[in-house]
């Protein structure tokens, strides 16, 4: 195992600037991972139990894959090198349903010249459950990873096995065990390549990336629609500035597709942000660009708990020798709702994003600072007002009538969006309720978000009444008590 380093200082250097005039979010900690070397973070992922889990790789003389866990305050729990092949990086990382871990990128052999897209899976321990390595004569990379609604995985890169040798989009569809079930490759003689993939509502999946130019090396973002057999459905190029790249991309709640990415003039060597909204045919509804007089790139992009886009990415001087960490959040109609930027005098790229359990954002990446060489960088943001997600029951004591059906209520209150609340009596599901109405600031009286009451069946005596909610992070919350039907009235403890 490797070791780990955590260097404090970080937190205390940050400064935050904000295009609105009070911040969203605020910072709750950072800390750095490294040894001697050059460590980098390409991906993380908050685990269910709360903890997070860092990936990249680490370089003495060559590139190693290397995984941190940690606890959820950042504090290290262990490090794991994987140097099995003679080099190999971690691009993209995701806990998948089973708990476990899978994570893509690439690897190359010993004695050998060219990289293959690696795929492996783990426990939340690291013990390797199995790896495997897809590609031809020439190289291949896995850029993103994700687990599809039928169990499988899916994952995006490029491929230059092919008659000309140039990169092409890469995307394989394997099974629960990594056996290949698909591959598509789509490109022609340039630099293609796939960067984001998401799964959409028809099992189908929109990839971005870049395609070459045929008109001296310029290159243009591009969206793909696919079947869920891997056909391809439609394509969408975009021609915002000579050069154009989607880096990453998210099937929305509300059925629509968001990319990010960046771009810039050819004749300038500074780049802007970039986020395209589309519909689920490919028709644009909104594009944006954010940037000044300096380099600014999209890494990541998330929809968040109150259905905005949270992109993450760096910023930079022309010259590279300072660079921030940097988030853009754009509401649904594509509108600018603040950036923050994290100055130190170092240079700090910015990888990875993701929204964690409790609402905050955690960013991932690398970063140069006191000549102490590349390390690993992660930062948690915190929003500034914030309510857990809870649910209470009545009273504790009802007086009711000799009726089977009980009116049950409860209150939810949830920063975030509840997606699903399940109301089981005795073992049985009698409510499976997707619909939900939040009351506005001026109806909620009681302080209640979303209150809620549901006419459930009762049998004589004792029953156990259970209600689940489902939230948009997939996280399950649920209580239970017990209601007695008894002759006369009935009562809640």
């Amino acid at each position: 195992m490797r070791f780990l380093t955590h260097i404090l200082v970080l937190v205390t250097l940050l400064i935050i600037s904000s295009a609105s005039l009070r911040a969203q979010y605020v910072v709750d900690w950072a800390q750095t991972y490294g040894a001697d070397g050059w460590d980098e973070a390409n991906t993380c992922i908050e685990l269910r139990n709360g903890d997070l889990m860092v990936a990249g790789f680490a370089k003495l003389q060559e590139k190693n894959l290397w995984i941190v866990r940690t606890h959820p305050n950042g504090r290290g729990r262990w490090g794991k090198i994987f140097d099995e092949y003679f080099s190999s990086a971690a691009n993209s990382m995701i806990q998948d349903t089973d708990s476990n871990i899978v994570i893509t990128g690439y690897a190359t052999r010993k004695r050998e010249y060219q990289s293959n897209l690696l795929l492996m899976k783990m426990d939340t321990d690291g013990n390797l459950i199995w790896q495997k390595t897809f590609g031809g004569d020439g190289d291949e990379e896995g850029y993103q990873v994700i687990e599809c609604k039928d169990g499988g995985y899916a994952v995006a890169g490029f491929t230059s096995s092919n008659l000309d040798g140039d990169p092409n989009w890469y995307i394989i569809k394997v099974d629960r065990n990594g056996n290949m079930l698909w591959d598509q490759q789509f490109g022609g003689s340039n630099d293609d390549r796939a960067l984001g993939i998401a799964q959409t509502y028809d099992e189908g999946f929109v990839v971005t990336g870049h395609i070459g130019a045929v008109d001296g090396g310029r290159k243009l973002m591009s969206i793909l629609k696919l079947e869920a057999d891997g056909s391809d459905t439609w394509s969408q190029w975009y021609y915002i500035n000579d050069w154009c790249a989607g880096t990453s991309i998210i099937a929305t709640r509300d059925s629509m597709i968001v990319a990010a990415g960046y771009t810039k003039a050819y004749t300038i060597t500074d780049y802007d942000a970039l986020i395209v909204k589309t519909d689920m045919n490919g028709d644009t509804l909104w594009t944006r660009t954010y940037g000044d007089e300096d380099w600014q790139e999209a890494t990541g992009l998330i929809e968040a708990y109150d259905n905005t886009y949270v992109m993450s990415g760096f910023t930079a001087s022309n010259r590279k020798d300072h660079s921030s960490f940097l988030m853009m959040k754009y509401d649904k109609r594509g509108n600018l709702l603040w950036t923050h930027s994290f100055k130190r005098k170092s240079q700090d790229y910015a990888k990875a994003i993701v929204e964690t359990r409790d609402n905050g954002i955690l960013l991932a990446g690398t970063t140069l600072s006191f000549g102490k060489g590349w390390d690993m960088a992660v930062l948690k943001m915190q929003p500034e007002d914030r309510t857990d997600l809870f649910f209470s029951f009545p009273s504790d004591t009802l007086s009711t009538t000799l009726r089977k059906t009980l009116n049950f209520e409860m209150c939810l209150n949830s920063f975030g969006v509840p997606i699903e609340v399940l109301v089981s009596v005795n073992g049985r599901v009698q409510i499976i309720d997707n619909d939900f109405q939040k009351l506005t600031a001026e109806q909620r009286k009681t302080g209640c978000d979303y209150p809620l009451s549901y006419p459930v069946s009762l049998k004589p005596g004792k029953n156990i009444v259970k209600v689940e909610i489902i939230d948009y992070k997939n996280y399950t919350f649920s209580k239970q008590i017990e209601v007695y039907r008894l002759p006369g009235y009935d009562f809640i403890r």
